[in-house]
């Protein structure tokens, strides 16, 4: 997943554009975010798009709105992306995005949820955890992520061993290429780098490293789709380097340590886009009947 980092703008733009279409939740747009508020609001759930993307592709992507308004759920599509890793800095910003969003529009701050697609699902994960750092009011009743690299030391490693190969064309090498560069120069070489990422990443599996804490009596779920022979076949991708089976190895270390509001989703042949590509790192593998049952619960 080839990413490219962007900044984070403070504040909620006040020059909204606002439009009601039939049989949808009404819709709320400014350069931050996208809102469909329900009118009889039963919850908010707050959705971080993939990397390069934005609210205009998680619509497309994720056929969740319709649903939503069924069930009286508020969706707030975040415009947030480029951004592999959050600082305690990048935290606030957001943190400051969210509560504008909530008090302009007065949404229910009782029962939140919070989830994203791939790097989404890493900010997800990290933004929630400060949340209930600092004892927001914000803090999320459940918090999932949707095939997400939230080992950022196992998504180097795998950068690495992708530029070992000797099979790979330029443009295969493209994303471990930037991600490698990219990595050592924010977090410098050998143990500089280790104990750099251990700052910013959820999860480092290998070490047994677990920066997310606070989210131990959070309701989470981890989806992914295990494909192993999609990614030998379409990417000539070892199935060690996915993120499915990183997920893996700390849905074992999670289910070890306890935690007992943790669930781990592996679906199969439910990864699809929306043009009908088949590809098991898709909005996709998300059962959304089950998902809006979760939320509800």
């Amino acid at each position: 997943m080839l990413v490219v980092l962007g900044s984070c703008k403070n504040g909620v733009d006040k020059t909204a554009n606002q439009s009601k279409e039939p049989g949808t939740l009404k819709a709320i747009e400014s350069e931050l975010f996208e809102l469909h508020k329900a009118e009889d609001e039963k919850a908010v759930l707050i959705l971080y798009p993939g990397a390069g993307t934005t609210s205009v592709e998680t619509k497309q992507e994720f056929d969740i709105l319709e649903k939503a308004e069924a069930n009286n759920i508020t969706v707030l599509l975040m415009n947030f992306t480029n951004h592999l890793w959050l600082t305690q800095q990048d935290c606030k910003k957001l943190t400051k995005v969210l509560e504008g969003a909530f008090e302009e529009h007065r949404l229910n701050r009782d029962k939140i949820y919070i989830g994203g697609m791939s790097v989404g699902g890493t900010v997800a994960v990290s933004l929630s955890d400060y949340l209930i750092s600092v004892t927001s009011d914000l803090t999320p009743e459940g918090v999932f992520i949707v095939d997400s690299p939230i080992d950022l030391y196992a998504l180097y490693e795998s950068a690495c061993k992708d530029m070992a190969r000797e099979d790979f064309t330029d443009e295969r090498l493209a994303e471990p290429r930037f991600i490698m560069s990219y990595f050592e120069k924010e977090f410098g070489t050998q143990d500089s780098l280790v104990e750099n990422i251990k700052k910013v990443s959820p999860f480092v599996y290998k070490l047994k490293i677990n920066s997310v804490r606070e989210l131990r009596e959070t309701k989470l779920r981890f989806y992914t789709e295990p494909d192993s022979l999609w990614w030998r076949e379409n990417r000539n991708t070892d199935f060690e380097n996915t993120n499915s089976y990183v997920i893996q190895q700390i849905s074992t270390q999670l289910d070890s340590a306890g935690w007992d509001k943790y669930e781990l989703i592996e679906t199969q042949g439910k990864g699809f886009r929306a043009n009908g590509e088949r590809h098991p790192h898709s909005w996709s593998i998300v059962d959304v009947d089950d998902l809006i049952t979760w939320i509800l619960e």
